[in-house]
């Protein structure tokens, strides 16, 4: 199945699949179904180099992660990773990198959740905790509002 039949059909039950309108009926983005919707294989590597927690690669067209990874860290790395093996990315370019990391931000934050958390508090910190993102996340997302780069004007 090709990623473009995959975000066809499941865009319809998916936030961040196909499509960034945010819908009442979608259910929240979800990495782990995500993968398993495109075939990509997530395998733990207690061995990844360094502070790496996640890792594509394209000469095994794996994604790796290392086990016992904070849930949030662990969602958004994912999120990251699986926007590397949709594109196929050999190798690490900045722009890829920057891509990955829009795409993701993207899937990972959903406005109204964004909302929702913000009425209970406006700390960065206490917001990616509620919305089960990094800080790393947050800040990008807030970036692209400033910047004016969000889709269709969120």
């Amino acid at each position: 199945m090709s990623l473009a039949q995959v975000t066809t059909r499941d865009s319809e039950w998916m936030y961040g699949l196909g499509s960034f309108d945010d819908a009442h009926a979608l259910a929240d983005y979800n990495p782990w179904d995500h993968a398993d919707l495109l075939g990509a294989p997530v395998v733990t590597n207690p061995t990844l180099p360094g502070r790496m927690v996640a890792a594509y690669s394209a000469r095994r067209h794996v994604i790796f992660l290392r086990p016992n990874t904070p849930y949030a860290v662990e969602r958004c790395a994912l999120a990251h990773e699986l926007v590397h093996f949709e594109h196929r990315d050999r190798g690490t370019t900045n722009s890829q990198e920057d891509r990955a990391d829009r795409i993701s931000t993207l899937r990972l934050i959903r406005p109204r959740r964004l909302m929702e958390a913000a009425q209970l508090s406006e700390d960065i910190g206490a917001m990616a905790i509620e919305l089960c993102v990094t800080e790393k996340v947050m800040r990008l997302y807030a970036r692209m509002v400033r910047n004016g780069t969000l889709p269709g004007g969120h």
